[in-house]
């Protein structure tokens, strides 16, 4: 997936009529996969396909993870599920370009295809480049640029498309973006927020296909069965082949609430031999706590995304204390308010204590965040009830 700008850099280079273009019989199609990249939008890499034919003296790349930042309101859209993406397509040259520039290596590995199964993919892949037909609404997870490259090449193979079962490991989809994100544990463990119970839900073969490299590993393994059986893919053929640096490491999340838990236990002593809560301090972890758990209960109940609802952080990120930490200083002396310290210490404790009855995986960074709120909050009802 790449910015705009470049997009259409690339596609002031070749641009087809979308009316049929008859394929010579040295054309081949073929599936690019590419690396994952070091920014988010690129962290799990990406899928096009390629179409080459030298008699016709063209060579291009369509690409359904085209999207554009200066949309208005990116943000809020991609928020709300209701952000398009699109199929584009350009120079197999420039493509190469771009992602060499980017540090990401690709791989090709041609279709088996016959020449009839060429030109119809071939004919779906420009009809679907229309104007008309070339947007569609992104779901990370089901409707992506390598899902769809799943679906077209199998609504346009003549026979039947049968998928190798016989070794594929089960994981669920939050196991498998782990295995892209988890060297960046700052992004990790905020995904595993953002991202309810149903990504802890078993991703079978065909929806293991999300994922670029996973989209090649079982299309290798694929067989068409018309009459005769063979292979849909042929063998990886290096096109960039460059090393992926490791991130650098620092301060992990969980380390950090941990600092941050131990440092609220200090506090705690401070404010008992002051016989005073630190207020302030205390409105800044009710006001980012909140701020989180709005932006959970936006993406669970306001947002088309798939995977976004049933989310137990709900429980230590509550979205009102976001209203709460703005409230006036003769509200926290009331008993109302003491309820609602108790209240949030009870649903602060469950994550730490009821863990393991979760049906949901939670990041390591929510044991001592849930730590270090309950601390501010039991020390605040602690002080109150003195009184």
């Amino acid at each position: 997936m790449r910015y705009l700008s470049i997009v259409l850099l690339l596609l002031s280079l070749c641009q087809f009529s979308s009316a049929s273009q008859q394929l010579s019989d040295k054309a081949h199609l073929s599936v690019l996969t590419c690396s994952p990249g070091d920014q988010l939008y690129s962290l799990f890499g990406h899928s096009a396909i390629r179409v080459k034919d030298p008699v016709a003296g063209f060579d291009l790349v369509f690409n359904y993870g085209t999207f554009d930042f200066d949309t208005p309101n990116f943000y809020l859209k991609f928020a709300k599920g209701d952000l398009n993406y699109w199929l584009t397509y350009y120079s197999f040259e420039r493509f190469k370009r771009a992602y060499a520039y980017y540090g990401q290596s690709v791989t090709e590995n041609k279709l088996n295809l016959s020449q009839t199964e060429k030109q119809q993919l071939f004919d779906a892949l420009l009809k679907n480049a229309e104007e008309e037909n070339r947007y569609y609404r992104y779901d990370f997870l089901f409707d992506n640029c390598a899902t769809r490259i799943r679906d077209i090449i199998a609504a346009n193979v003549e026979g039947e498309l049968k998928y190798t079962a016989g070794s594929v490991e089960a994981f669920t989809y939050r196991q498998m973006l782990h295995q892209y994100d988890g060297k960046y544990p700052w992004i990790s463990n905020g995904l595993d927020i953002i991202l309810g119970m149903k990504t802890d839900d078993d991703a079978r073969l065909f929806h293991q296909m999300f994922l670029p490299d996973y989209l090649q590993q079982h299309l290798l393994a694929a067989v068409i069965e018309n009459g005769e059986t063979r292979k849909l893919l042929e063998a990886d053929q290096p096109i960039i082949t460059l090393e992926q640096p490791e991130p650098s490491k620092g301060i992990g999340p969980g380390q950090f609430f941990w600092f941050l838990f131990f440092l609220s236990a200090v506090m705690v002593i401070v404010e008992v031999r002051r016989a005073k809560p630190l207020t302030a301090f205390n409105r800044i972890f009710l006001f980012l706590s909140g701020a989180v758990g709005a932006l959970i209960f936006f993406l669970w109940f306001l947002s088309r995304h798939s995977v976004t609802g049933e989310n137990f952080n709900i429980l230590w990120a509550m979205p009102f204390n976001l209203f709460v930490a703005f409230f006036a200083s003769w509200f926290f002396q009331t008993k109302l308010f003491k309820i609602y310290l108790i209240f949030l210490i009870i649903c602060a404790a469950v994550p730490v204590v009821f863990g393991w009855l979760i049906p949901q995986y939670l990041p390591v960074m929510v044991y001592p965040l849930c730590l270090l709120l309950i601390s501010r909050y039991a020390s605040w009802l602690y002080l109150l009830a003195k009184r």
